[in-house]
């Protein structure tokens, strides 16, 4: 809550135990330094939003019919699926760009994802399910960002996100040769 109000920077640990309604030193007991309780919030919060789109992931491919409705069903599940969670969260991964202290937690935070992404992606016949996940949540986290910053309407946000993952799931389903066909782009290698 608090980083989701004033950012990394809004986090002490007196602000900390206030909030939790406990003595002021409370959290100091617990947490050695403030990045300390930053990294375990990070990491909580991680934890609760991979078994939360997990949950979703699985909601929205069961009774698909093919790709357009699983596309759609996973966009409206993201869009929808949102919290101020995830503005704490993108605040996190920025402070860790000026503070190596939180990288751990944001590249745990990060495979966390990546690996829910790659068992769901992979149950969908995705040739590369680790490679495609990277992607995946790259798109999922972009398309989260901007809809803090900048948000779209509801209906323009579900179709981007819809087409965009359609398309990644297709080039992530085909072979090179495939996308070429698909593309009619000339093999560079025949040149």
């Amino acid at each position: 809550e608090l980083i989701s109000e004033g950012g990394p920077k809004a986090v002490t640990h007196r602000a900390v135990s206030a909030r939790a309604g406990l003595p002021p030193a409370t959290a100091g007991y617990y947490f050695k330094t403030v990045d300390d309780l930053v990294d375990a919030a990070l990491r909580r919060f991680a934890s609760q939003r991979v078994q939360e789109l997990t949950a979703l992931f699985d909601e929205a491919v069961e009774g698909a019919v093919g790709l357009p409705d699983i596309a759609e069903r996973i966009a409206t599940a993201l869009v929808r699926g949102a919290t101020r969670g995830n503005l704490a969260q993108y605040e996190v991964y920025l402070e860790a760009a000026r503070n190596p202290a939180l990288g751990g937690a944001v590249q745990s935070a990060m495979a966390r994802f990546e690996q829910m992404a790659a068992d769901r992606l992979g149950s969908l016949g995705i040739r590369s399910p680790r490679q495609a996940a990277k992607a995946f949540v790259a798109v999922a986290d972009g398309f989260a960002l901007h809809r803090l910053a900048a948000p779209l309407p509801l209906e323009e946000d579900l179709e981007l996100l819809r087409l965009t993952l359609t398309g990644m799931y297709v080039a992530f389903a085909l072979d090179d040769a495939q996308l070429r066909r698909i593309a009619d782009v000339p093999d560079p290698r025949r040149s």
